[in-house]
């Protein structure tokens, strides 16, 4: 508007210069032509900043009625009134679409910038941690130091604490959730206590059953924390009632002490008066309990464990406070840890030399000394991913998938992803489709979880492009060429997609079958201006379901037990938050405006977590 007015006023001053000109009795023929010249020059100009404006203030819409199609034009006062409206309508048409498919609509939560205490820090995974706090550890390393960011989603999402934890890359962190076997364990205990306390009045034959019980030598069994330090020699197995008994009487008092390492003390004392021996262990049952309510509490908390890049398991308690506690137990390995997976009360670990570990648990915690190894890859072709589907671990070397059985640990089938031989980057399931990325593409895959074939591919190029069109043509031509998919994520009904674009894409996929049509591909209008790191979700804080969801992933590695199941209706009615982790904030909206050039310009290079509400 400015330039049109500034055109308008030389056009009016080259008039009266012209006619200053003509009132020269000196010969001013070529200065009259220059006027003119001049002003054909200004009063093209202003004809096309005219147009152009009017073009701006103008949007033509079309549509189909019962008549045919009709036309409309409206016109703005401004092009900035038309552009927010424009904005408005397409989001709301957007929204329009998926409430027809019954589609869920992820609504933008807020961004919270992750500012970096070492140059070069970017995000490699993430996860949230399991149980009553709404946590989400985010890792990032620069090569040479790895760290995690622990983020508080209470009161609202913020950046508590960024330490590191080891002088490594951080490839791949999983959530573990504690033994459910300890905790029936635990209510059978306290069934038992009242057991003990009715045995007060029974007759001395029961009385003397319940001493030998809690006099057992079996109970030297030691308990020295989560973890169990296995040795040679294998421990005699209890029996539910006899290990409960055990736990029940731990560490009471020293003349309990005292009768366990002579117990033929004990039997003699109950031979000659049961009541006598058993009156002073009843009467400190309170604080028998209090003293193992540290330690079982300790064993049955959730914990995380974190891969890295020079082959250690670092695992700390969900609860931990990072930034004074030091890991909880470090597992070494002879290569890198690429991909960490919680299934069926087991641990799963695939590393660089084509080996799987697999880490089992008992009542005494985690056997850490001795994993059952499988070899399912090569050292020139490792297990790069794990995923849970439907109960099979299936594993991504190079551009193929094998599925490993989780009880026999043997191979039941290999499936042929990629034939050129592009190494498979991602996985994720839903339902009963698996959806894979490969090296260098902008395509993913979806495969049917029992007959492996693959029902159709999805480009994303063009989503991708159109989310890019606001952008600077250089930086757009740029991120088009080298476009490939960074992370994939499940949740709900919608398949996540992250690019190397910085774009988030999410796919409808709850009527995907063979011989439908390709599910919709829609880009969110926020996202990264660089690399989208890694996609994980977490129960928001604001749901009224109290239930605890284990994440079905993330990018990095993470994933859970619950991933190849599917949802319950729980789980569907609750809110989740989605969080994407990469270089920078953009809004794609008005990326070819210069409102925020200044603020984006600062950002670019400041890891960003985005939430969205699903």
């Amino acid at each position: 508007m400015k330039e049109i007015e500034h055109l308008t006023e030389d056009s009016s001053k080259l008039i009266q210069i012209s006619d200053l000109t003509a009132s020269l009795r000196c010969p001013h023929g070529p200065l009259e032509e220059a006027i003119r010249e001049l002003q054909r020059e200004i009063q093209r100009q202003l004809a096309e900043r005219q147009t152009n404006d009017a073009q701006l203030n103008v949007l033509e819409l079309t549509w189909n009625t019962s008549n045919g199609i009709q036309n409309m034009t409206v016109v703005f006062s401004k092009p900035e009134k038309r552009t927010q409206w424009e904005e408005i309508f397409a989001e709301a048409k957007q929204k329009l679409a998926n409430s027809l498919e019954r589609c869920q609509i992820p609504e933008f939560f807020v961004s919270v910038p992750i500012r970096k205490t070492r140059a070069g820090l970017q995000f490699t995974c993430a996860s949230p941690t399991l149980g009553v706090q709404k946590d989400v550890w985010v890792c990032n390393s620069d090569g040479y130091v790895g760290q995690v960011c622990v983020l508080s989603l209470v009161p609202e999402p913020s950046v508590t604490s960024c330490n590191g934890v080891c002088n490594a890359r951080i490839l791949c962190v999983s959530s573990v959730p504690a033994s459910e076997e300890r905790a029936s364990n635990s209510s059978l205990m306290n069934v038992n206590i009242s057991i003990v306390d009715a045995s007060l009045n029974s007759s001395a034959a029961s009385r003397g059953n319940s001493v030998a019980a809690v006099c057992s030598p079996s109970k030297s069994t030691e308990r020295k924390g989560s973890f169990k330090s296995t040795d040679s020699s294998t421990p005699r197995p209890l029996s539910s009632n006899s290990e409960s008994n055990v736990q029940l009487d731990s560490g009471s008092s020293s003349e309990d002490s005292d009768a366990e390492s002579q117990p033929e003390r004990c039997v003699a004392a109950n031979q000659s008066g049961g009541t006598a021996s058993l009156t002073p262990n009843h009467r400190q049952q309170d604080s028998t309990a209090s003293t193992n309510a540290g330690e079982e509490t300790e064993i049955q908390q959730s914990t995380m464990w974190l891969g890295t890049e020079d082959g250690c398991i670092h695992v700390y308690n969900c609860t931990d406070n990072i930034r004074i506690k030091k890991n909880k137990i470090k597992i070494p390995h002879v290569s890198a840890v690429y991909s960490i997976l919680y299934l069926d009360n087991r641990v799963f670990v695939s590393l660089a030399n084509g080996d799987i570990c697999v880490y089992s648990r008992d009542r005494a915690g985690w056997n850490v000394t001795s994993p059952l190894t499988v070899t399912v890859g090569t050292v020139s072709n490792p297990v790069v991913k794990l995923l849970n589907v439907h109960g099979k671990l299936w594993c991504a070397i190079q551009g193929t998938i094998k599925v490993l059985n989780t009880k026999t640990l043997q191979i039941d089938s290999q499936i042929q992803i990629s034939n050129d031989s592009k190494p498979i980057t991602n996985m994720t399931v839903l339902n009963d489709y698996v959806w894979i990325s490969v090296q260098n593409s902008a395509h993913i895959k979806c495969c049917h979880h029992e007959s492996f074939e693959v029902i159709f591919e999805v480009n994303l190029a063009p989503s991708v492009n159109k989310m890019l069109s606001n952008c600077d043509d250089i930086i757009r031509q740029h991120k088009a060429a080298c476009l490939r998919v960074t992370s994939l994520l499940a949740c709900k009904d919608l398949i996540w997609v992250g690019t190397s674009a910085g774009v988030l894409l999410t796919i409808a996929a709850h009527n995907v079958a063979k011989g439908s049509s390709l599910p919709a591909v829609t880009g969110l209008p926020h996202g990264h201006t660089g690399h989208v790191r890694f996609l994980t979700f977490v129960q928001s804080p604001d749901g009224d379901c109290a239930e605890q969801l284990a994440p079905e992933g993330s990018s990095g590695g993470p994933s859970a037990g619950t991933a190849g199941a599917k949802p319950s209706k729980a789980s569907q009615q609750q809110e989740l938050l989605v969080i994407s982790g990469g270089d920078g904030y953009e809004d794609f909206r008005s990326a070819g405006n210069n409102t925020l050039s200044e603020v984006a310009g600062r950002e670019d290079s400041t890891n960003h977590l985005l939430l969205w509400k699903v």
